[in-house]
């Protein structure tokens, strides 16, 4: 079981998070960062609409899985709190996006939904991402793509996302977004973050191929992709070192 210690200092990574994906561009008011409490059925997640800039250890909120998918209400109801401002701390109505993806697989302890740009106009298209360079290793030999543009948020929809990521490290949620996962939030974050840059390497490269670029060989993206792994924690304390509101604290 985590120790209270233990579950701050992952509430305090969640809201780091969510200030490194905003000062990369790629969340607006909506998107989310979540973490598996260690031993539970917990995570702990960002709340509805709370802005990313502004988001703070105290804002990140706690669910536990199982009485969500028995509650299976949907989550937060936008037409309770009308106005500008919103200012209620509670899940995400998508917190079924990650549900599906943590009781899939027991490896994930870390997920992040966005709409990135260019990730989500490639998957509107209904093209996989394969790995163009050598950041894009993780999302090889190619990203499934989840073809409902629908809302996650009941736990049909849940449990059908987490079997069609199956034991990818991204998926690519057609006319909607993106689902990035990874054993920690250093992965899950920092892979997000590439996730976008293989998303663009990939469409200037198919318009310079004139059509079907062939992405990294498969022996070579096995062969690097532990290496990888093992700097995802330089890439994301990188990251986090360019925000300038986490510098100051």
């Amino acid at each position: 079981m985590a120790t209270e210690s233990e579950i701050n200092t992952l509430k305090q990574q969640v809201a780091d998070s969510s200030h490194i994906l905003d000062h990369q561009g790629l969340v607006d008011f909506h998107g989310h960062v979540s973490a598996r409490i260690p031993g539970t059925q917990q995570i702990v997640i960002k709340p509805v609409l709370k802005a990313h800039n502004k988001v703070a250890f105290g804002d990140i909120v706690i669910v536990d899985m199982d009485e969500y998918i028995a509650a299976d209400s949907g989550g937060w109801d936008p037409g309770a709190q009308q106005g500008r401002v919103i200012n209620v701390a509670v899940p995400p109505r998508e917190t079924m996006l990650h549900i599906g993806a943590y009781k899939k697989r027991p490896d994930v302890n870390s997920v992040v939904h966005t709409h990135q740009l260019v990730s989500t106009a490639v998957g509107a298209a209904n093209v996989a991402l394969k790995p163009m360079y050598n950041q894009g290793v993780p999302f090889g030999p190619e990203t499934p793509i989840f073809q409902k543009p629908d809302l996650i948020n009941t736990w049909e929809l849940g449990e059908a996302a987490g079997e069609c990521l199956g034991q990818a490290n991204a998926m690519l949620l057609r006319g909607h977004g993106v689902l990035v996962v990874g054993p920690t939030v250093d992965h899950a974050v920092s892979n997000t973050v590439y996730l976008e840059r293989n998303a663009i390497i990939q469409v200037i490269a198919t318009i310079m191929s004139g059509g079907n670029p062939e992405g990294l060989d498969p022996e070579y993206v096995e062969r690097f992709a532990a290496d990888w792994t093992k700097r995802a924690s330089h890439a994301y304390e990188y990251f986090r070192s360019l925000v300038p509101t986490l510098n100051d604290i």
